[in-house]
Formats: C-alpha cells, structure tokens, sequence
C-alpha cells in the first residue's frame, strides 16, 4: 500500500499517492488528517470539472511537506478547439506547520486558448479515535455519536463540529482563501471550489488551509500540546504561508547542522540523512521536550520502548533527544498498582494514546503500562546519556526517576524471586506479550506451541544485566558508593544465572525466553543478537552466537530474520515470525561490534545498506519480508509497515556508531575508537561528532589489505582518545 505522510509535532496529513484523502466508505486505509489520536479530516479530494488531469509525480521527500504535479489529456473545448495534452501544469502543494495543515494550488496554462475549470475539493470528517480508524468501522455505540456531528457552512469555509463522549470540543474548520483575480465565488455542499478562468499563457493561484481545533474538557495529555484555532475571517496571504514553511525548513536545516556530516560514500550518506530527516518528522513535544514518536501513520504516539530506543541509537547524532525522552518517559513513570492497566510504581510506559476511547476509559492506553522492556530501557538511555554529556546536574534530577526504575526491576519485574524480569498480563484489553515480538504468536516453542506465562525473555535479561553494569559506573562518578556496589553485584549474579538458564550449548544459541514453568523457549531467533548488545556473555559464548547469526535460516543477506527459516513457524511475510527488522539488525551490529567481530559488522551493514537502496528515498520500512536475497532483486516490502518508523530512521546512526566502534566515557576524561570498514564503504569522513562538550572528526579508509586505518581531524572534546584492542586496525594518528 503506497501512502504519503507529511507530519509536523503532533499534526499530521495521510493520502494516496495523489494526495487525496479518500472518503473511508471508498477506501478504508486510514487516510485523513490526524491530532492527538484523533481523525479530524476524513475526507480531502480534489478534482476538476472537465476532469482532464492526470499524475505526472510527487514528492514527499521533505516530510512536513508534499507536492504533487499533473498535466492534462487532450480534450475538446468546443467544437472547434481541442486542448492539445501537456497544455496545462497543475500542482498541489500541502504542508503542516504543527498547528494547520494548508494545502496551495496553481494552475498553468500554457495553450493559446482561455480555459475555463471548476477547481472542486470534497471533505469530511469524522472525529474518529485512531484505534477505530485502523479497525476501519466503528466500535459499539460508536456509530450513534458520528451522527452527532454538525456541520456550519460559510461563504468561503466549512465547519464541522462533534462533542466527545468525555465533553471534549473537537472542530475542524476549512477556509478557502482565493489568491487569483478577481475572486471567484466559493459554492456548495458538499463541494467547495471555485470556477476559474485561466487566460492564454496565464497562471491562478489559491490557498487552502485546514485548521483542526480541539478544546473544552480534556485530559493532561491532550491539553499538554494545545492547539491554536485560526482566528475567524482572517485572510491568509501566500507571503504569510511561505514564511510558515520557511521557518520549517530553516528548522530542519538547524537539525541536520547539529549532527554529524558524512561524506565518502554515497549510498551510506543518502541512508544516513534519510534517516536524520525521518526522526525529526517523528519528533513531538506534549510538554516535556522534544521526543520521537514510534512511526506513521499508526503510531505517531509516545512509545516507551520505540523512543527509548530511538534516542539511545541517535546520542551520536543528538543527545538531545535522549533528554526529552528521558523526561518524558519519567514524568508518565507508574506511580500505583493498577492491573487494568498493567501499571506499578516505577514502571516506564508502554504507549500513551490521548483519542475518545482512551479518554473514556474503554480502551487502557491514557497511558498503558504493559511493556517489560522499556524500564531497563530507560536505565539504559540515562547511563549512556551520561557517557556522552557527563551532565551530572540533570542527572541528579533525573535519579528519583532512576531509583523507582530499579525498584521496580527488583519488587515488580521479578515476579518469583529468581532474578530473572517477566511479564503476565493483567489488563482485559492489555497486550499478551510485553518484549518487542508482541505479536499474539511471537512466543511459541520449537514445536509451535504458544509460550505461556510469565515469561522472561532473553534480551530483556541482557537490558537488565546492561543497566546494573552501567549505572555501577555511573553511581560510581556520582559519588554514590552503596548504590555502585549494589549494582555491580546485581550484574554478576544475573550473569551467571542467565548462562546456566538461557545457553543451548547443543545449538550455539540462547534461549528466546523461559515459560511460566522455567522451560527454555529453545526456539531460534533474533533476539539473542540483541543480547550481544547488553555484553552479558563471555567472549567465547558471543563468537559462537554471532557465527550462528550469520547462518543461511537467520541472515536473509538482507538482514538478521526475526525467526530461523529451520523453525516450524517460520513465515517471512509474518510480523514477527521470519521478517526483517532495521532496528533489531542495528542493536545486534552494535552487539557484534563490541565484540570486535569487524567481519560479521561488515556482513550486515552491506546486507541492510543494499535494503536501503531498494526502497524509495532510501527509507528503510518499520519491517519487511524475510524473502532471501538470491531469490528477489530488492525487498520484499510488508504491506502495512509504519514508514517513516522511528527506530528504523535511526538505525544509521547507530549503524554509523558501530563502524566506528565509538564508546565516549565523558565522566572519565576517554573517547574509545575500534573503527573498520566493510568493503562497499571505502572511505568515510565524519565530521562534528559532538561529544561532551567539544567535537570530535574522523576520517576512515579502507586498505587494499581489507584493514581500516583512520586519522583523527579534530578534537575538540579535551577527552583522550583511546583505541581498542583489534588486529583488524591500524592506528594512523596521534590523539
């Protein structure tokens, strides 16, 4: 399904491939205009009288920003004149600001004839809550509440008008502001459109803008990010909108000067700056900082994990990010225990949604708290934003935070006293497994059979072993001494336990998980790369696994299968049972590449590098199809993928951090480098890596031998600069 999303904070628009939105009695997709979980346009087309157009492309590559062109077919104008094809130019260009969506439209004429047009646009909406729009009907007792929306017309606007079950204003205002002379008159219901004359050689222009109101009762979440109605009657120049893009791109250009410049490589540098460009999109403030959402056009929501994520793979580029996740993650930090939500004190949320359903409780997303991993998760990100800022005042704000976290580790995420995290579900509407595969049948044994509960997965116990490890040193930096040793003592014992429990010494694997009855789920899959990211295996053990990695059932050549092709479940079209995933490939890359394994490193990159190149715009998808590379010419796309995705966007980032085998230790004075190329990247020159509070510039190269030597251009940081221990590199500088 080929879609276009534009997307500024919380606002975003999706439509086809011709920047329509159809009716959803035509097309149930989705499209429409979105805030706050909530569809406030559900219909926005576009078409003229005689319809003469046809699509000649479209470009969304900006993101907050869409433009679409068409020319005309041959028509009879009268019975003496025929309008030769490609006389006539048409473009829409649409665009949100955060706070409207707007969409300009021109129109040239470039035949020695006056060509008269009725321009018409179409709209709805419907007000629906986000989780009935991806069900594509109503849910119960829904359908009584969409007949209450009301619906005001003015000479050159529309209004739609629906009170929410919980009080809660929602209006959609659309005014249309005529920029051609002389106006031409506005008409109709349901159509709004203007009859114009274009002259020989001659050009009109016009503005259409959508504002999207919601106000009156509402919760935290939704009044955290309010937004503002356009005043009334108030006309709106193409000069003023122009200023409104400008400022857009002028802070998209401040986004990409503050994180590093890449050149060298030009397939890498396109994956690169795709993926910087995508997480800005995603990036949302609801009052705590700016933070990236999941993906579009489903999750455009905080996601505990998906953020979290998302910020601990783009520290390299800005650790700003992390900040405002940080914060955000902690202000929503479980404060009691409610099973109708899986909350407990201290837990980090799973998802907040802020639509109808969830402002009147029948759904438990305002937030939901049924997530195993993105408490360790926030340990995580905090202990490495640390290492890369050495910002001890905001971390000590931070450490209330902290300390609920791991009480929540120690007297809720244990469930049984036996070391090991586990999730249960408890909510009636809650998600069944709570790791990253939630998918209903992403647990299950060798023999197919469902995994039950509680069940303590593999990686998530290498999250865990990875926060004790790294807030022992950070304890340690803050002076904080008990708390150091607690932690360190945390991560030895959870180590050895985690060997005797979750090594398969017969299959060079660990274990996906333990059941309810301690059982390991011998099942093979991706998530064991992803413990070689947390460094809880022996070196020994992490070879034998990154080996068994880069065996045919897991490696598709496109990337790590979530799921071995050997296993009885496995399906590559399946969410979680054989497909491909950006993300979970760049956490294993930075696993192996701790490890020094340059060769499986390389392995990968050049498997999800040649992903990339087979996809529009170089935009690796949320997932897609586990299919061998040796059978098809580029991936095989998952049919309803999240794109851009967050943790997808990111995935060069830290891809780009593992080639470089960066590990910064701000508090400690030392930057540590262990770089190597693979063979499609070589050369590359990374400039302006902020770290701490200075910047640090490298340039690689690639030997005819196959090692990488590099040499450090600036150093800024006052840090030392440290190589690891690695015969596949040559040092070719003095720090």
């Amino acid at each position: 399904m080929k879609f276009t999303v534009i997307k500024e904070n919380d606002l975003f628009f999706v439509s086809n491939s011709s920047g329509d939105a159809p009716h959803p009695s035509l097309d149930a997709f989705g499209y429409g205009l979105f805030t706050r979980d909530t569809r406030v346009l559900s219909q926005w087309t576009w078409n003229t009288d005689p319809s003469v157009f046809v699509e000649l492309a479209s470009d969304g590559s900006r993101n907050f920003e869409a433009i679409y062109h068409y020319t005309n077919r041959e028509w009879r104008l009268s019975e003496n004149v025929v309008v030769p094809r490609e006389s006539l130019h048409a473009v829409r260009r649409q665009f949100v600001d955060g706070c409207r969506f707007y969409e300009q439209g021109e129109i040239e004429n470039f035949s020695a004839e006056t060509i008269t047009l009725e321009v018409a646009y179409e709209m709805d909406a419907d007000f629906l809550d986000m989780f009935e729009v991806r069900a594509g009907k109503t849910l119960a007792g829904r359908e009584q509440l969409k007949r209450q929306i009301a619906m005001e017309d003015g000479p050159q606007s529309k209004t739609f008008r629906y009170m929410a079950k919980d009080g809660t204003r929602c209006t959609t205002i659309v005014r249309f502001h005529a920029n051609h002379h002389p106006p031409s008159p506005f008409f109709g219901v349901p159509k709004v459109g203007a009859r114009l004359c274009i002259p020989p050689r001659g050009k009109c222009t016009w503005v259409v803008s959508v504002t999207p109101s919601m106000a009156g009762t509402v919760d935290v979440e939704t009044s955290a990010c309010p937004r503002e109605p356009a005043a009334p009657n108030v006309d709106l120049s193409l000069t003023e909108v122009d200023t409104k893009r400008r400022q857009i791109v002028h802070d998209y250009e401040n986004w990409l000067q503050k994180a590093p410049r890449v050149s060298g490589c030009k397939a890498f540098t396109t994956w690169y700056c795709r993926g910087l460009r995508d997480v800005r999109m995603l990036l949302t403030d609801i009052g705590h900082g700016r933070f990236p959402v999941a993906g579009v056009p489903w999750y455009a929501v905080p996601f505990g994990r998906d953020s979290l994520i998302t910020a601990l793979q783009m520290l390299p580029a800005d650790v700003d990010v992390a900040r405002g996740t940080l914060a955000t993650m902690a202000a929503f930090q479980g404060r009691t225990v409610d099973p109708s939500r899986d909350e407990e004190p201290g837990k980090i949320m799973h998802e907040l949604r802020a639509g109808e359903l969830t402002r009147t409780g029948k759904v438990p997303f305002g937030p939901y708290y049924g997530t195993i991993d993105a408490t360790p998760l926030f340990l995580n990100l905090a202990a490495d934003y640390a290492a890369w800022t050495a910002d001890q005042e905001w971390l000590r704000r931070l450490l209330p935070a902290v300390d609920s976290a791991f009480t929540w580790i120690e007297q809720y995420g244990d469930r049984d006293g036996d070391g090991f995290v586990e999730y249960l579900s408890e909510a009636a509407e809650g998600i069944s497994n709570q790791g990253w595969k939630d998918s209903g049948d992403s647990i299950q044994h060798k023999e197919g059979t469902l995994a039950t509960g509680p069940i303590a997965l593999c990686e998530v116990q290498g999250y865990v072993f990875r926060a004790y490890r790294r807030w022992a040193e950070v304890f340690t930096w803050l002076h904080m001494p008990e708390q150091a040793r607690h932690c360190q003592e945390r991560a030895d014992r959870l180590r050895r336990s985690f060997i005797q429990s979750f090594w398969l010494d017969d299959e060079d694997a660990i274990a996906l998980a333990l059941d309810g009855n301690k059982r390991p789920v011998r099942t093979l899959t991706s998530n064991m790369g992803q413990v070689l990211w947390s460094e809880i295996l022996p070196r020994t053990l992490a070879d034998r696994v990154i080996d068994r990695m880069l065996a045919d059932d897991m490696f598709s050549g496109f990337g790590v299968r979530t799921l071995s092709a050997n296993e009885i479940s496995y399906n590559p079209l399946s969410y979680h049972n054989g497909s491909v995933w950006p993300h979970d490939n760049s956490l294993i890359i930075a696993g192996m590449a701790k490890y020094g394994r340059h060769d499986a490193v390389a392995h990968l990159v050049e498997g999800l590098l040649t992903a990339a190149e087979g996809f529009e715009l170089f935009r690796l998808p949320e997932l897609f199809a586990g299919i061998a590379a040796d059978k098809v010419s580029r991936p095989v796309p998952y049919p309803v993928s999240c794109s851009p995705q967050a943790w997808a966007a990111a995935t060069p980032v830290l891809i780009l951090a593992s080639l470089l085998g960066l590990h910064p230790d701000v508090p400690a004075g030392r930057v540590y480098l262990n770089p190597s190329l693979p063979t499609s990247i070589p050369r590359l020159k990374i400039e302006s890596i902020w770290i701490g509070d200075g910047k640090l510039s490298i340039e690689l190269q690639r030997t005819s031998t196959g090692q990488t030597r590099f040499h450090i251009l600036e150093n800024t940081t006052g840090l030392s600069v440290h190589q690891t221990s690695s015969r596949e590199v040559v040092k070719d500088a003095t720090q």
